[in-house]
């Protein structure tokens, strides 16, 4: 039979899952703090080959979720370098383009 913390944590990924999905920020660090506490709990308990067999599910569940985490990152700081190109430009060009008189700096050129 599987313990019931490890049972605890599969569902808490699903509902980890769900709230990286809605983007719920209050929820995914609830979650993360209960997932943490859980972990932190089983991390030097003895398991049966059936409880690790259950481990190794809720590994592959937390990459899943490691992955949906990685690319809102991703989509967050392509984002942010957008926009700060789109804020660099204007305030330093403006709205219009600035017309500019090129000057030698040479005579021989």
């Amino acid at each position: 039979m599987v313990r019931k913390e490890l049972l605890e944590l599969k569902e808490i990924l699903e509902k980890e899952k769900d709230a990286l999905m809605n983007g719920a920020v209050e929820e995914i660090l609830r979650w993360a703090s209960y997932k943490a506490r859980l972990a932190n709990y089983l991390k030097d308990k003895e398991f049966t080959p059936e409880e690790e067999k259950f481990l190794k599910e809720i590994a592959d569940i937390n990459e899943r979720n490691k992955k949906i985490i990685e690319a809102g990152l991703n989509f967050v700081e392509e984002a942010y370098k957008f926009l700060t190109q789109i804020l660099y430009e204007r305030e330093f060009y403006g709205k219009r383009a600035v017309k500019m008189n090129p000057q030698l700096l040479s005579k021989s050129a």
